[in-house]
């Protein structure tokens, strides 16, 4: 007699790949960016406390991982996309959850935070425009960096809030507001350069 017919196994599964697919997502530098928005809440509590030198310790300590995370990214080879937007994302969630906190308790100009979240949200809407055309992200320039620090130097102008520093205000808000417009427009023509392949006069065409 034969025997009768087996039903077939279920495939075992790709442990292997479901390890490679998780390493690749819980990487250190991705950790180190989840850790700024765990910090930011308690960033948001200080300054509603009003303990501008406490929020400022622990801003510090925010900014170092977003240092570091790029940094051992490329170190440890897990440069990949997914920690690049990842990155970006956490900063402007966290940038604009402080300005707008700013905003309430330390008179910070809704212009001035306004033009900054739009700035940062047009940036975002362009690079997934960037990334789902040509699969990759922009790196920020000198001009870029430049604002980033000019935004966290205001941030950090108008946390501590010291009366000595407050006669500088005006020249603060004008040199941001004056950053956003040159960024935007930097960011802009990068943005043309990529999708449209545009070139400046006297540039190579090719």
């Amino acid at each position: 007699m034969t025997e009768p017919a087996r039903p077939a196994e279920p495939p075992a599964p790709n442990t292997k790949n479901n390890h490679s697919t998780a390493a690749r997502i819980v990487t250190i530098p991705n950790v180190l960016s989840i850790s700024r928005l765990v910090l930011l809440p308690v960033v948001l509590l200080l300054l509603f406390k009003h303990q501008g030198t406490a929020a400022v310790v622990v801003m510090l300590v925010s900014w170092s991982t977003d240092a570091l995370d790029g940094y051992l990214a490329r170190k440890l080879g897990q440069v990949s996309n997914l920690g690049r937007v990842l990155d970006h994302l956490v900063d402007k969630v966290w940038v604009s959850s402080v300005l707008v906190t700013l905003v309430f308790i330390r008179n910070l100009p809704l212009l001035i935070a306004g033009a900054v979240i739009l700035r940062d949200l047009v940036i975002l809407i362009g690079s997934g425009v960037i990334m789902k055309t040509k699969g990759s992200l922009v790196s920020s320039d000198v001009v870029g960096k430049i604002t980033g620090c000019a935004f966290a130097l205001m941030i950090l102008f108008y946390t501590l809030d010291l009366p000595a520093l407050m006669k500088y205000k005006t020249a603060v808000d004008y040199t941001v507001a004056t950053l956003i417009i040159v960024s935007s427009l930097n960011y802009f023509t990068v943005f043309l350069r990529l999708m449209a392949r545009f070139r400046l006069p006297g540039e190579d065409s090719q």
